[in-house]
């Protein structure tokens, strides 16, 4: 039994790790969220550089996140680390590409987006299906993430000043569900893991998967 616990606590303090990158990233939205929901009428390059600058940011994050450890091997990669590609090619095409046109950002913004949301569904139902903690966090959040996509996809003006505040409110919503997630999910975790050491040894249970938001 001794040997569980210690492999209990070595997945509580990765968790740990993990869900700090994920206040890291909560941080970042809510950052840039709120610069172009208060400042949405600085400009087409503005607003280029601070999209593209956070989606590859977020992407950098996520890869961290999802990487494969030496005991994933032989496993479907993490839909963080897929993400996180995506990700990270979309906003470095965005900050690269100097003479993208407004309506031209916003698509590839709607299809990152979109691509990212249908990514981590897919994710979330996977670990739905294996009782992982944070499955229903990861569900809105890929809500929010198709959200977005549809609405730059389908938006009814190309004017740069209303898609820079709209892009900055989904920024600050996405923001404060990456923080309130991260904190339920370590909370929950802490609890549980907390009620199982206080359990009788023959009652023990295998600690629940960690999951990020």
């Amino acid at each position: 039994m001794a040997q569980d616990g210690k492999m209990s606590d070595r997945t509580l303090g990765t968790a740990r790790k993990l869900w700090g990158l994920v206040y890291v990233r909560g941080a970042a939205y809510l950052g840039v969220g709120a610069a172009l929901f208060w400042v949405p009428d600085e400009g087409l390059t503005w607003l280029r550089w601070l999209v593209g600058l956070v989606i590859a940011a977020q992407g950098a994050l996520l890869i961290v996140e999802g990487r494969p450890g030496e005991e994933d091997r032989g496993e479907v990669l993490s839909w963080r680390f897929v993400a996180g590609i995506v990700s990270v090619v979309a906003g470095i095409l965005i900050v690269a590409w100097p003479s993208m046109t407004g309506p031209l950002l916003l698509t590839v913004v709607g299809i990152w987006a979109c691509l990212a949301a249908v990514i981590g569904v897919v994710g979330a139902l996977r670990e739905r299906s294996s009782h992982a903690v944070a499955w229903d966090w990861h569900l809105v959040n890929a809500a929010l993430w198709f959200v977005l996509g549809v609405g730059m996809l389908t938006r009814p003006t190309d004017d740069i000043t209303t898609s820079a505040m709209l892009i900055g409110l989904y920024l600050l919503v996405s923001g404060l569900v990456l923080l309130v997630g991260g904190f339920s999910t370590s909370t929950r975790l802490r609890d549980e893991r907390a009620a199982a050491s206080a359990a009788p040894a023959d009652t023990l249970a295998p600690p629940p998967e960690p999951g990020l938001p």
